[in-house]
């Protein structure tokens, strides 16, 4: 998923991640962002693609255009697979049933649930 990454199923996985690795958490939002740039610079280029289309100087190699928006999209799917490498690599659980997050940290099973 180039551009938006999947939702957060409660606030006891987002809490449990952040509480897990702090910097997989600060590149998993940096991901977001940028993945969010990079749906805004697709659709500008859809826009200006049309905006050629319509004046008569669209040319067949203008759409080499499309590779900016999609190596933004791949450089946010990277980043977004690197913060829950950081966090799997701490060990990082999430049970959705019993709405619990836990990881591993210092030799010890920390946990985290969400207070209802």
């Amino acid at each position: 998923m180039l551009f938006i990454h999947p939702m957060w199923d409660s606030e006891t996985e987002r809490i449990g991640k952040q509480r897990c690795t702090t910097a997989g958490y600060a590149i998993h939002v940096v991901s977001e962002l940028i993945g969010f740039i990079g749906l805004l610079l697709l659709i500008l280029t859809l826009g200006v693609l049309a905006w050629k289309g319509i004046h008569g100087t669209f040319h067949w190699t203008d759409l080499w255009l499309f590779v900016v928006p999609f190596a933004v999209g791949v450089i946010s799917e990277l980043l977004f697979r690197c913060s829950w490498w950081l966090a799997l690599k701490k060990g990082f659980q999430y049970d959705g049933d019993l709405r619990e997050a836990s990881w591993m940290e210092a030799g010890e099973r920390r946990s985290y649930k969400y207070p209802d």
